[in-house]
């Protein structure tokens, strides 16, 4: 008795999934019926991919459309390669057809060196496509389409989406949580996410962005799937766009505005929202498929840019965003400097756009606004290393003896500041900053105070890397002095030999003609007349505040 009434229970369950899928199921019924093929659902009428098609398709057709050679990209080895479109959307083989592609091929009539298959098979081939709608296996509850992507009016997918994807028909078989039910078979046995993920209708499951688009083509030419795999996949020039960039994104699938308003389905395509550029406010031409105005390819108002505006979004692989076309290479202002790491390191890398900061909706720089350090310089210092390529090396002319110089390291002088060789910049566009190519203007007009001291026509020689100023005795007097040993044109990146003691005037200096060094044979000696600069044991006086007499740009004598 028992045994009998666990029988009952099953039956009632099972009968009231039937009637809770029981609408659906007529209206499908009907389709069914119209195809011409009223039994076909049965599973004893036999005729389905998996009860005999795919074994023939794969006899007959397997050698050129298989797993290994896959002619014109199509395999028959499956039943959803077998039934497969082409990418544009187009038909290989359509259920209710006697026309279809894999009939004509099957008769021998497609051309292309297809031969036919025997006779029965044939039969049996032609029964499937046009009889029984392309059905996958033998079942009896769901109508013959219902695993066919290509199918309009069958395929569970558009059957859903007509009744605003209501899943109650669905979860009286397979569960409420789809994952098996009465039924045994998980809607996640084909569906790799979740049911209700957003790539469960449209995307794929590497992310929800078509392809396939929401009726399941591929093509980049059609304006439903399009450059979508461009932008939410890191392609090295921006980072991977988020859908919300250019959709409202609901929170969960059956949120209003999504796919329904007030229950009742909305039509596609979905809305593009982006922000404007410079050229005004965006604007998305779905019939046209162009995007205008959008900032990620019209940034900023650039005259150097070879803008493509408005940019066409099947166009695909076309040329739509080439390097300069959505700011200048270099941009207007820039000077004509095309090495953009120079001051958009983190952004610039291995001369390529680095994401995830190329094209986010702002330009970053090496260093934050204001400051110097990043483009060039270290730590909190903006003297070289690094120079403007990342150098590291004093060997390097644009790094050479900066730090000596600014820092004191070796103790000869006060710190020279930059603007003694250099024009400050107040902001990162100021005239003879960025408008003109590396390396850096030395001794611009308004800077060689000290250098040009003495009478010293500073200058600086980028060929040979070489020094004409007043500190390393270019001076009128210093450039008469004939001690051994002097070098009044030091290399940058020559070293610390460049100004050892003794390479700027001599110890003691001789000039012709004077007597002010007479008797004078030993650095010692210099404290006597110069205390303020040299120690008595002959090392010269940097106090610590960092200040010094020595170098200063006249001869300090006395106390």
């Amino acid at each position: 008795m028992p045994s009998i009434d666990r029988n009952v229970r099953r039956q009632v369950v099972l009968w009231a999934a039937l009637l809770v899928a029981l609408p659906a199921l007529i209206g499908c019924e009907a389709r069914t019926e119209n195809l011409g093929a009223p039994r076909c659902g049965d599973a004893d009428a036999g005729v389905s991919y998996a009860q005999g098609v795919g074994s023939l398709l794969q006899s007959n057709c397997g050698a050129c459309h298989g797993a290994t050679v896959a002619q014109a990209n199509y395999r028959v080895d499956t039943y959803q390669n077998a039934i497969a479109r082409r990418p544009d959307g187009t038909p290989r083989v359509t259920a209710g057809d006697n026309n279809s592609w894999m009939l004509q091929a099957a008769r021998g009539t497609l051309p292309g060196g297809h031969v036919a298959i025997p006779g029965a098979q044939l039969t049996e081939l032609q029964t499937w496509v046009v009889d029984c709608a392309l059905k996958p296996q033998g079942y009896t509850v769901h109508i013959n389409g219902w695993m066919d992507l290509g199918n309009t009016s069958q395929f569970h997918g558009r059957v859903l989406r007509q009744s605003v994807y209501d899943l109650s028909g669905c979860q009286a078989c397979h569960g409420q949580d789809l994952k098996g039910g009465i039924s045994g078979i998980a809607c996640t046995s084909c569906h790799v996410s979740p049911i209700g993920s957003c790539n469960t209708c449209h995307g794929s499951a590497s992310n929800a962005a078509p392809p396939l688009d929401l009726n399941y083509n591929s093509a980049t030419s059609l304006v439903t799937v399009g450059a979508h795999q461009t932008h939410v996949t890191d392609g090295g020039m921006h980072t991977a766009f988020p859908c919300q960039v250019c959709h409202n994104t609901p929170a969960t699938p059956g949120q209003e505005g999504h796919y329904q308003v007030g229950g009742k389905l909305l039509p596609g395509p979905a809305p593009v929202i982006v922000d404007g550029g410079f050229g005004g406010t965006f604007s998305w031409n779905s019939a046209a498929a162009t995007c205008t105005n959008g900032y990620c390819h019209a940034p900023v108002a650039d005259s150097n840019a070879a803008q493509i505006n408005p940019i066409v979004w099947t166009a695909v692989g076309k040329n739509q965003a080439p390097c300069g076309s959505c700011h200048g290479n270099p941009p207007a202002g820039h000077g004509p400097n095309t090495e953009c790491n120079t001051c958009h390191r983190p952004t610039y890398f291995n001369g390529q756009p680095s994401t995830p900061l190329h094209c986010n909706g702002q330009v970053d720089l090496a260093a934050p606004p204001g400051s110097c350090v990043g483009c060039h310089g270290s730590g909190d210092n903006p003297a070289p290393p690094i120079d403007l390529d990342g150098n590291a090396s004093e060997s390097v002319q644009t790094v050479g003896a900066h730090r000596e110089h600014l820092q004191a390291l070796h103790q000869v002088s006060a710190p020279v500041p930059c603007n003694e060789c250099h024009l400050v910049p107040k902001a990162i566009n100021s005239p003879g900053h960025i408008d003109h190519a590396p390396p850096a203007i030395v001794f611009p007009p308004g800077t060689g105070t000290l250098a040009s001291a003495d009478g010293v026509d500073a200058g600086y020689n980028f060929t040979t890397a070489t020094c004409t100023v007043y500190c390393h005795g270019s001076g009128t007097r210093l450039s008469k002095d004939t001690s051994m040993g002097l070098n009044h044109a030091p290399i940058f990146n020559g070293g610390t030999s460049q100004a050892a003691c003794g390479t700027c005037h001599g110890i003691p200096t001789k000039i012709p003609g004077t007597t002010h060094h007479a008797g004078v044979t030993s650095i010692t000696q210099c404290a006597t007349c110069h205390p303020t600069s040299v120690g008595p044991g002959g090392a010269i006086i940097v106090g610590p505040d960092g200040g010094s007499t020595h170098v200063n740009g006249v001869v300090n004598v006395g106390p």
